[in-house]
């Protein structure tokens, strides 16, 4: 967990900076997060950064544009040292994922101080300024936790009778609301710009999901739009069976990557033990890896060395980058790994 004396050191940077610039992982989750500490602070720059993790280039030329005098990067799991040493002021990194060591940066990471504890950004971000709720639990629920504040949850009949993530996620109204905040990072940069600039002045979630301004339409709209797209694909990947516990689903490049979104919600709908969905772009597999009840981060490292792809993550939900024509090799690697636990579990249970 991150202590009380790392989540006021957090409040005392953000309230002395004058200019903060913050990049936040181009997620539900990092958006959110961005969107909690803006709207308590209302300072500063958001940027969403995509993969490659190691976009050197996107922090420093947008470093130059804005010249903040503090730099906040949520929830990525990755921040090169070279990177870093070409920083001139103070980094803020709020992250959940496996830890790792740097220098000259303010690393706050719960698992550094309580092993397994990878509770959501959102859910610190909300810990550092305790206000909007509603935002904090479409991140937190959005990365397939629920909080123990649930039940102080405005709007909770949102949730209806669900009660784990992933029926939250996939089965109510509120669900639909955390797919609007993740589609309205699709789309052109301008555009992105705007939905986020909507986002950042919006009251309450029902002036999305009843549309009851024009900021509340015009998020919802783009929504619905992204929504018909994803839909096509969510269906093509239904029709796509399992070979010995491994579902691998493939789809062209298009307009919007949804790898993340897919994988999570065929994750739900789909009784395998490992998911493999990948989207080719530039000649490489954008990989993302779920597993049903299952830590896959130990098979995906793995298989990463004998690809020489690059990737990381949960324990049960990774992501990948690896050569297109590396692909088959990798996937045939995990479904290796995972026939080999299979045939060890067997024996044990003789």
């Amino acid at each position: 967990m991150l202590t009380q004396q790392q989540l006021q050191e957090i409040r005392q940077a953000l309230e002395q900076a004058k200019n903060p610039l913050f990049f936040f992982d181009d997620d539900t989750e990092g958006l959110t997060s961005f969107l909690l500490l803006y709207r308590k602070y209302k300072k500063g720059h958001g940027i969403p950064v995509k993969a490659p993790q190691t976009e050197e280039l996107l922090y420093l030329r947008k470093i130059h544009e804005y010249s903040p005098d503090v730099v906040v990067v949520l929830d990525r799991p990755v921040l090169p040292q070279s990177l870093i040493n070409q920083i001139q002021v103070p980094i803020i990194w709020i992250d959940h994922h496996e830890p790792v060591s740097r220098q000259g940066v303010k690393y706050y990471n719960p698992m550094v101080n309580t092993k397994g504890d990878n509770r959501p950004t959102s859910y610190w971000c909300y810990q550092v300024v305790q206000q909007d709720l509603w935002i904090a639990m479409i991140g937190i629920i959005g990365d397939w936790y629920i909080p123990e504040f649930v039940n102080d949850f405005e709007y909770k009949e949102l949730l209806g009778n669900a009660k784990t993530p992933d029926d939250i996620l996939f089965e109510t109204e509120f669900g639909k609301l955390i797919k609007v905040f993740n589609f309205a990072l699709k789309g052109g940069t301008s555009d992105v710009r705007k939905h986020i600039a909507a986002l950042m002045k919006m009251e309450s979630p029902l002036e999305i999901l009843q549309q009851t301004t024009s900021r509340g339409k015009f998020v919802y709209h783009h929504f619905e739009k992204v929504n018909q797209a994803y839909e096509k694909v969510l269906q093509e990947g239904l029709k796509i069976k399992g070979k010995d516990g491994v579902f691998v689903f493939t789809y062209p490049s298009s307009h919007h990557s949804f790898t993340g979104t897919l994988s999570n919600e065929l994750l739900h709908r789909i009784n395998e033990k490992v998911l493999i969905i990948a989207r080719e772009k530039e000649g490489e597999m954008r990989i993302s890896l779920r597993g049903k009840n299952t830590s896959i981060l130990p098979w995906v490292k793995q298989a990463l060395e004998k690809v020489g792809g690059t990737g990381g993550g949960h324990d049960m939900a990774c992501g990948a980058n690896v050569k297109k024509e590396k692909f088959p090799l990798f996937v045939e690697e995990i479904r290796k790994l995972v026939k080999a636990q299979s045939k060890t579990m067997r024996a044990s249970a003789i």
